[in-house]
């Protein structure tokens, strides 16, 4: 069972939560404890003159955490809402945060959109770790409504990720039809996954006789991921400059790509 202290403590801090002053705090305890009460009482009790008490009570109304009771004849006394209607207003600010992440989760590809890199530095964050790396590699479809464009060895990446999580993540990319330029690679999941490209808005193109590795990155809006499966590590890079240029190369390889298979 918690201590006076520890119970005050508790119920300082959710009140602050709130976006109560440490005045307005100190008036919602002391109340608490004294019950109604004239405002000379509250007065004496917290050491604040009676027209600042007003003000404190009113912002105390505003929030939803005080009213007057006018049950003796007469007269007004302050009294304050019960500590349960602290609880209901904590866990409707807390709905209102989720509703709000998730707004801007779901508007976050239009966010970016308008951002401007300008004069700004670079950008980069490093994921090292299975799950850091793998929580960069889901959050990739959530920050764009443009095409995707992959360059490297899908085995090695399909082997990072595992199998169950690409097939989550690709699911989650077709329903937002979101569709990818893949260049990979000769390997089996290069084949398997070329031969589905119909149904998951997806164009993949394989490298051949190209010297083998096991890295691999993703082009999108401003970003570049470069992965690193074998450490494991993710490097994010957001910069307007090094995207186009990553983009440059891409390009030519996929059109070197389309000329070989013309060739054949």
């Amino acid at each position: 069972m918690l201590s006076q202290n520890e119970l005050k403590e508790t119920l300082s801090t959710s009140l602050s939560d709130l976006g109560l002053t440490d005045q307005e705090i100190n008036l919602y305890v002391v109340s608490l404890k004294l019950g109604p009460s004239s405002i000379m009482a509250l007065s004496e009790a917290i050491q604040v003159s009676r027209p600042n008490v007003y003000k404190l009570i009113a912002s105390l109304e505003t929030h939803g955490l005080a009213r007057f009771s006018t049950r003796k004849k007469n007269s007004r006394v302050f009294m304050v809402e019960s500590p349960t209607v602290i609880a209901d207003l904590l866990k409707a600010k807390g709905e209102e945060i989720d509703r709000q992440s998730r707004l801007i989760t779901q508007s976050m590809p239009d966010l970016l959109g308008l951002y401007r890199q300008g004069d700004l530095p670079t950008s980069i964050k490093v994921y090292e770790g299975n799950d850091a790396c793998r929580e960069a590699f889901f959050r990739i479809f959530e920050e764009t409504k443009e095409k995707l464009f992959y360059f490297g060895s899908v085995k090695d990446l399909f082997d990072f990720v595992n199998v169950d999580p690409e097939k989550s993540w690709m699911i989650k990319r077709v329903a937002k039809k979101l569709f990818i330029d893949v260049l990979v690679l000769p390997s089996g999941d290069a084949d398997a996954l070329k031969a589905k490209d119909a149904t998951q808005f997806r164009e993949t193109r394989i490298l051949k006789n190209a010297s083998p590795f096991t890295s691999s990155f993703y082009v999108y809006g401003k970003k570049i991921i470069l992965w690193q499966p074998k450490a494991p590590l993710a490097v994010l890079i957001e910069d307007e400059n090094m995207a186009g240029m990553m983009m440059s190369m891409f390009t030519m390889l996929w059109n070197h790509t389309a000329e070989k298979i013309l060739e054949e």
